[in-house]
Parts: C-alpha cells; structure tokens; sequence
C-alpha cells in the first residue's frame, strides 16, 4: 500500500466515536459532581444559618422570660416567675442573675415579712419617762446576755408604748437583736443548738435590712441557706439540679443543715449517689452511662462508698473498660528429623 494511498474507513471511524463517547462521560460527570458539591455546600451554609437563628431566637426567648419573670416577681405573682425561672434554668443553668432571682423567690413563697407598725408618737405636756426608762434597761440587759427572743419582745413592748423613745438607739438594737437571732437560727447554734430554721433565720435577716445593709458575713450565709432551700426543693425530682445547689453550699457552708439536720456536705454526698443511678438508669449507650463513675468517684472522694456503691461502681468500671485479651506467644514447631538422617 503507497503512502498516498486512504486508510481504510474500518481502521479510525470507531476509536473516534468511542474517544468522543469517553469525553461525553467524562463531562457529564464532571457537572454532576459539581451540581453535588453545590447543593451539598448550599445545604450545609442553610442549615448553619438556620442553627444560628434558632440559637438566636432562642437567647431572645430567655431573655424576654427572665424580663417577664422580674416583672412577675416584683407584683407577686411568684408561681408564674417560677414556671419562668425553671425554663431558663432548664436551658442555661448559667443565665446571669437566674439563680439569685430563684434564690429570692423561693424565700418569698415560704415567708412574706409582716411590715413593723410604725405609731405615730403622742406627745403630752409632762412625759413620765421612768415606766420607759425601765424597759429600755431591760432590753441592754437582754442585748448584753445575747436574749435575742426576748430582746425584740421587750423592744416591741417599749415601741408600742413610746414610739419616739430614743428611736435611733432602739432602731440599732432592733438590728443586732434580727441580725443575731437569724444567724443563730441557720447555723443552728444558741437556743437552736437542738435544731436550726433557715427560713426563719432569713425572715430575721431580711427585716433587719430595713434597721441597716446586713454585714458581708450574715448576707453570705443567707444566701448559702437561700441556696440550701433551693437544692433541698429538687430533692428526688431532679438529682442534677440538687448536686449543682449543694455542691456550691458543700463548698461553703459544708455543715449548714435544715431542720431535718441534714447537712449540706451530707446532701451533697447523696445526691452524687443518686444522680449516678440516675445517669445509669437512663443513659441510652454505654457510653452515657459511664459518666455515673465521674460522679461516684467524687462521692468515694469525699466519704468511701458503701458496699452497695462499691459493687455498683466495680461493675459499671468493667464494662466501661473492659480487659483486653493478651496474645499468646506464637507456637514454634520443633523440627522433625527426615528419613535417612543419621541418629546422633
């Protein structure tokens, strides 16, 4: 065949055709990918942005509530600010100013403070100011012996009779004999050694704010009794809820105790217990449930554990971390003498 001679049709038609059906593929899935890529980019970007105004929208809920729980609790409407308080608390435990609000509100649910008569003096031409005079000396005599009870009896009875008597004097001793008897009542210490009040010891330091601002020491320990009521409130409800308020009070105020005479240190313990049988109960994968030895340990940490906890903890530390199996060491056969081979 000369060079100048066609090349047969049956040679060059197919491999074109079959190159331009490759390029065709090729092409096609080039576009495909990118059409992925495209929408699986434009679903991430709108679920992001979805995400972000859901969590937007939802910090613009717990602000309007905490707003409306303010409200609610300064006209007294204190059911309703505390359905308000529990769902910030449910979904930002963290929220500023919840706690202290909660903490306030529960006090007022147990005690509403009863406003001190206030008389307006009578005055008369000649005051006989022995009958006054009396009373009053009996009420430094009762300061001195540290007779908080009968103290504010005392001052009650000379206020009631001589309103004006020596206001300024009296106010100060209204405020020492308060201050005093409620820090005895939640520290359960002087004529509640037996058994201490902290709901009346709190009622006792609020009213003596209105005679003078409480000391760092006496606001400090109404607020760790404010906080020991709330944790007892979620006690068996919610054990979460009761370790994070006796954990703070347990750091604090270890041995402050309600009138069961069980103390904060003590609660605190018991709840670390119950909330890892807790955990236990209803974690959905073994992975969940592990977070109950955290929980345990701490308890351990502080106490020992029963023998009950001790079983308990030794079973679930076993299948968290489960033993693994150690190879054995590979088997060497011993060589094998071959036909023929001379006998040493």
């Amino acid at each position: 065949m000369s060079d100048t001679e066609p090349t047969p049709l049956t040679d060059t038609k197919p491999r074109k055709a079959k190159n331009r059906r490759v390029a065709v593929l090729i092409g096609a899935l080039i576009i495909i990918a990118a059409v992925v890529f495209g929408v699986l980019g434009g679903y991430a970007q709108a679920m992001g942005t979805r995400m972000a105004l859901q969590q937007t929208s939802e910090s613009k809920s717990i602000a309007e509530q905490f707003t409306l729980a303010e409200k609610d609790f300064a006209e007294k409407r204190y059911d309703l600010a505390r359905e308000r308080l529990d769902y910030i608390l449910k979904k930002d435990q963290s929220y500023p100013g919840a706690v202290d609000l909660l903490t306030k509100l529960m006090v007022q649910m147990m005690v509403t403070p009863s406003p001190i008569p206030t008389l307006t003096p009578t005055l008369t031409p000649t005051p006989d100011t022995r009958a006054q005079e009396a009373i009053f000396a009996q009420a430094e005599a009762q300061l001195k012996a540290k007779d908080w009870t009968n103290l504010l009896a005392t001052l009650d009875a000379l206020r009631k009779a001589h309103p004006g008597y020596r206001a300024a004097k009296v106010d100060g001793m209204y405020y020492s004999g308060l201050r005093n008897r409620g820090m005895d009542q939640i520290l359960g210490i002087g004529a509640y050694a037996q058994t201490s009040n902290l709901e009346g010891g709190i009622y006792d330091l609020t009213l003596a704010e209105r005679f003078g601002p409480l000391d760092g020491t006496s606001d400090g320990i109404r607020t760790w009794a404010r906080m020991y009521i709330i944790g007892a409130s979620f006690w068996e409800l919610d054990w979460e809820k009761a370790v994070f308020y006796f954990e703070q009070v347990a750091a604090q105020a270890p041995n402050l105790r309600d009138a069961s005479n069980f103390t904060a240190g003590a609660r605190y313990y018991q709840a670390l217990l119950k909330y890892g049988d807790h955990i236990v109960a209803t974690g959905a994968r073994q992975k969940d449930r592990c977070v109950a030895l955290d929980k345990w340990e701490l308890a351990r940490s502080m106490s020992g554990l029963s023998e009950e906890y001790t079983n308990k903890f030794n079973d679930l530390f076993l299948k968290c971390n489960p033993p693994t199996e150690t190879p054995l060491p590979p088997v060497v056969e011993e060589p094998t003498a071959t036909a023929g081979a001379p006998a040493e």
